[in-house]
């Protein structure tokens, strides 16, 4: 139910040892805004539709739920740095400035969206940072990957925490597009080639953009 069939990793369980139970991957996001998702010593949250502990209403969607994501398309066990930087917490701007994100990370894992569960961004989630399918070039043992960064797991160490700031793209298998759901419960296909400042208007629930994609 919540897997693209046009995922060929969307049926590859994970089994994360430990006698801990087996783990199906999702390959659809929940909107956590735009760059910064949480800091867990103050209780502040992103841009987003989603945040931990958010208890978000519509009251809440000031653009209007015609206007914001609720969820968007990702790739199942999808490669991704986490744990370390970024190298400066303002939004990133281009792709090199999120690639300098992703070598900041201090651990590469291969292990993107596959634990839903776990309720991180990194797992059940994207933002904005950058416009879908945008190729994020990391490599790792002489491999190149289309790569994600989380800079800190939320929530970890409880209070003690960092910030989490993340640029976790929406991808898909499709050419050219992936597709979304709004707030308002519709469903749209988004082009690659959409502006990244209207696809991160999409992203705000309160920004006061005038969005105009559809």
């Amino acid at each position: 139910m919540y897997s693209c069939p046009s995922d060929p990793k969307s049926d590859q369980a994970r089994d994360p040892g430990g006698g801990k139970v087996t783990l199906y991957p999702t390959t659809y996001g929940f909107n956590f805004g735009t760059w910064f998702v949480f800091d867990p010593g103050t209780g502040r949250g992103g841009d987003g539709a989603f945040f931990p502990n958010s208890g978000l209403a519509f009251r809440d969607f000031l653009d209007g739920t015609s206007n914001t994501l609720m969820a968007s398309e990702v790739k199942a066990w999808q490669p991704y740095t986490r744990n370390a930087g970024p190298p400066s917490t303002n939004v990133p701007n281009s792709l090199a400035e999120v690639q300098a994100a992703v070598a900041s990370g201090a651990r590469f894992k291969t292990t993107g969206h596959t634990e839903w569960p776990d309720g991180r961004v990194h797992h059940e989630g994207f933002t904005t940072t950058l416009p879908p399918n945008t190729f994020v070039p990391y490599t790792v043992g002489g491999t190149t990957y289309d790569c994600d960064y989380n800079s800190w797991q939320e929530g970890r160490n409880g209070g003690a925490g960092r910030p989490t700031y993340a640029a976790i793209t929406s991808r898909s298998y499709h050419s050219g597009s992936v597709n979304v759901l709004l707030m308002d419960g519709s469903a749209r296909t988004i082009s690659n080639s959409i502006d990244c400042s209207i696809w991160r208007g999409l992203g705000t629930r309160s920004g006061g953009e005038v969005v105009g994609a559809f």
